[in-house]
């Protein structure tokens, strides 16, 4: 009977070992898990760091180069400023005459009969989501995020966006965006519209061609202004103008041979609008559920006009360093 008691004891003490055991490789698990679904929340990183509540700071060096606005009470996430080699403003954010225009934007007037490109009564919003990835790196900071483009009370599709960073010499930079929008549970159509910026910009006043500015558009085919940009398949399309001390700054926007269909024809108006159009002068693209649509794309902020800042080249070497 003694052994017998000491044996039950025995087990009992195992039993218990045992549920503590695997109950602590439970927690363990579980707890794991809960970190691998946390995502990564923007900081006081040096070169990407939340400088106020719903405003992401880009820094290259010891110099801010923008800024990206994603808050609950936005209609869409944005950058702005996107500051040019001189430290000054070469966007513009909600001007007067177009008060949907931010800066440097994704937006689309026609999307399965919702209209992301104004706003207010009749249009719909796209809400920032949550980021996947912080870029803290010297070269190349940026991050990831994701957005639903709401259709009604329910995301329509969703985007993947990634914005990098990357330092040239004398101040000038480039950013790489690459954006691949994602179908969800029903087929969506990007309709034919002129009223689309994949991505689009807005240049700041003393840049416009017109409405008192002194800029200048153009574009890979050699087309000048409007008239010659607006509606037309190119490559690239830089938008130049002087400061009011004649220095000359410009945001050349390129698009990657890999987008398709390609090359984009584009929405370009001397009032300082420039955005890139798939759909318009092309056909309506649709995603099916399960599909997605990726485009890259590219900014070069530099100084000077187009001919001096070497577009041409900054062009050439995107087709060989981004695949």
């Amino acid at each position: 009977m003694g052994s017998l008691a000491k044996r039950s004891v025995w087990t009992a003490g195992f039993a218990v070992c045992a549920v503590v055991f695997f109950s602590a490789c439970l927690t363990l698990t579980m707890s794991t898990t809960k970190a691998a679904e946390v995502k990564p929340i923007p900081g006081q990183g040096k070169y990407v760091r939340l400088a106020d509540p719903g405003v992401l700071e880009i820094r290259l060096g010891e110099r801010d180069v923008a800024k990206y606005r994603f808050g609950e009470e936005l209609p869409k996430p944005y950058l702005y400023p996107v500051l040019g080699p001189d430290g000054k403003p070469v966007t513009e954010d909600a001007p007067s005459d177009h008060v949907h225009h931010h800066s440097l934007y994704f937006s689309h007037d026609e999307v399965s009969g919702y209209s992301f490109w104004l706003e207010g009564r009749g249009s719909s919003p796209i809400r920032h989501e949550r980021f996947l990835e912080i870029y803290e790196q010297e070269d190349r900071p940026g991050f990831t995020s994701v957005n639903a483009w709401m259709g009604g009370d329910k995301p329509l599709l969703k985007d993947t966006r990634t914005f990098r960073f990357i330092p040239l010499e004398k101040g000038e930079y480039l950013i790489d965006i690459c954006i691949t929008f994602e179908a969800l549970d029903r087929e969506v159509t990007f309709g034919q519209t002129k009223e689309a910026g994949l991505p689009g910009l807005r240049v700041a006043p003393e840049m416009r061609v017109s409405g008192g500015g002194k800029g200048r558009l153009v574009n890979s085919e050699g087309g000048v202004n409007e008239k010659e940009c607006w509606g037309k398949p190119a490559k690239w399309v830089d938008y130049t103008g002087p400061r009011p001390d004649g220095t000359w700054v410009g945001i050349a926007s390129m698009a990657h041979p890999s987008n398709r269909p390609y090359p984009p024809a584009w929405h370009a108006r001397d009032y300082g609008l420039l955005g890139t159009n798939y759909t318009n002068w092309h056909e309506p693209k649709t995603i099916k559920p399960g599909e997605s649509w990726t485009l890259k794309h590219r900014f070069y902020v530099h100084w000077g006009k187009t001919e001096d800042a070497k577009v041409v080249t900054q062009f050439e070497n995107y087709v060989k360093e981004v695949k």
